[in-house]
């Protein structure tokens, strides 16, 4: 029972944290609702987990270049402002799917995890984002097409590496 309550809390806290944070405001109707809302939310995520519905286990090499995300939504930023200068100088922008190569690893939950964290990654970036992941084939949308890899190296590890 105690390790359920943890994990409720540690559902719930960080989804209040983002509710307040996202709606920018005190008032007590808006707390009172991101307190209802985190709870409610922290309770199905609980009972998921509890059901063992998902299974997501996270290696932690795979975070060392979350760093780069800060970087990457601004190449991404200025890969789209010189599209949309391009565009409104009567310029062709071509943007279109990509398919990149994306190993699989042989443990599900750890290849769930990894598969979460990398579409998560780049589609945080506003330029690319990921439309699925299907076998050994990541595809993925770009809306100025751009050559650099969205994906970092670390997160392509696999067990095997």
């Amino acid at each position: 029972m105690r390790l359920r309550a943890r994990f409720w809390v540690a559902w719930y806290l960080p989804l209040v944290v983002l509710w307040l944070a996202f709606v920018d405001t005190l008032a007590t109707a808006e707390v009172v609702l991101g307190l209802v809302a985190a709870a409610v939310a922290a309770t199905a995520a609980e009972l998921v987990r509890d059901q063992d519905l998902v299974r997501f286990r996270l290696k932690v090499s795979w975070l060392r270049d979350l760093y780069r995300l800060p970087g990457q939504v601004l190449a991404d930023s200025r890969v789209l402002a010189v599209a949309l200068w391009r565009r409104l100088t009567g310029r062709p922008v071509h943007g279109g799917f990509r398919a990149l190569p994306f190993p699989i690893d042989r443990d599900d939950a750890r290849s769930a995890a990894r598969r979460a964290l990398v579409t998560g990654f780049v589609s945080l970036t506003p330029n690319t984002y990921v439309v699925g992941i299907e076998d050994d084939v990541m595809l993925v949308h770009q809306l100025a097409y751009d050559h650099a890899d969205p994906v970092p190296r670390s997160m392509l590890e696999t067990d095997d590496e």
